[in-house]
């Protein structure tokens, strides 16, 4: 079983560990555009995975993240497949950034600290998730 922190979820999604050394936020955006086209012309989940090799990026963003009303996500996820986790074998599916995993640690008081502390930001998804992967949020939050 994967790996989830609630952090994954804010802001419209994370999408930090669903790539390396993005370009832009631009070439992120170009990137997540194509990959939902490809998604609504592909007939099915285990077509849509194979369509390229995991370490085939596409602008640094990994092929499967896809967008829909203003969040990201990847279809291949266990909680869109009833528990199935397609994205085995095709990435890291226990990663964690280093913010999510201290934030895992901390009490739950400092953790809606952390969240007020997020949300007061202000940032849009793509903002938020190279933050949130880089550690610059949590460098700040502590400070």
């Amino acid at each position: 079983m994967p790996i989830i922190s609630s952090l994954c979820q804010l802001n419209g999604g994370c999408m930090g560990c669903c790539g390396h050394s993005f370009i832009s936020k631009e070439k992120i955006k170009e990137a997540i555009t194509l990959n939902t086209t490809e998604f609504s012309r592909t007939p099915s989940l285990d077509t849509f995975r194979d369509r390229a090799y995991p370490s085939d990026l596409r602008l640094g963003v990994c092929r499967n993240l896809i967008e829909e009303k203003g969040c990201f996500f990847c279809p291949l996820h266990p909680a869109r497949n009833d528990g199935k986790d397609l994205r085995e074998g095709h990435c890291n599916v226990n990663y964690l950034c280093k913010t999510a995993k201290e934030f895992a640690d901390w009490s739950e008081e400092t953790k809606s600290k952390f969240i007020k502390f997020i949300e007061k930001k202000e940032l849009d998804n793509i903002s938020y998730s190279i933050v949130m992967d880089n550690g610059e949020l949590l460098k700040e939050f502590k400070g």
